[in-house]
């Protein structure tokens, strides 16, 4: 096996681990939520941990699957051009690759900065209970790195970078929804 194929088949599984912990944490927001609603309406008494810890955790829902979102080809698709004008879908699809890469790489960029300053003073959220900024930053830093390189791999042909879910296996990946 190739070091590409590996990597990419390490980033594969990250993504899909990535996944699983997304699912949990919805699953744990639907939970709080339900919970909140019962102490506060039917007991009268409402927690002072809810809001935030849904907040921390809807906030790592999010960025744990952008990945898996990416992989599938599940992200915001404009298709009218390429439908329109089939003769473009190549080209598009590889200007798309680059735009896409560009941007997740600037925003992890951007995010992994203010992960180390979050980390360098110590800073913690505004919330009844505090928790470090790290533990949800890092997450938005995640979402966006593994996002660049699914965008990466679609725009380079082969088998080696083909995208592998063993979370969705069978599944067209980075071109579901598509069209192609």
């Amino acid at each position: 096996m190739g070091v590409v194929r590996l990597l990419c088949r390490l980033h594969d599984g990250i993504s899909d681990a990535a996944y699983v912990i997304g699912t949990v944490a919805l699953a744990a927001m639907a939970s709080i939520y339900c919970y909140e609603v019962v102490t506060r309406y039917l007991l009268g008494i409402a927690t002072s941990w809810g809001n935030d810890l849904f907040v921390n955790i809807m906030l790592i829902s999010i960025f744990a699957m952008v990945p898996h979102a990416t992989r599938k080809g599940q992200h915001i698709a404009i298709n009218l051009l390429a439908d329109t004008v089939p003769a473009l879908r190549a080209p598009l699809k590889i200007a798309v690759g680059v735009v896409g890469v560009g941007v997740c790489i600037f925003m992890a960029w951007m995010s992994f900065g203010e992960n180390l300053r979050h980390v360098a003073l110590g800073i913690a959220t505004e919330q009844n209970w505090p928790l470090p900024k790290i533990w949800m930053s890092a997450w938005i830093t995640f979402g966006f790195l593994g996002a660049a390189f699914y965008f990466l791999r679609a725009i380079v042909p082969g088998p080696d970078v083909r995208p592998v879910s063993w979370i969705t296996p069978g599944r067209d990946l980075l071109n579901a929804g598509s069209g192609n």
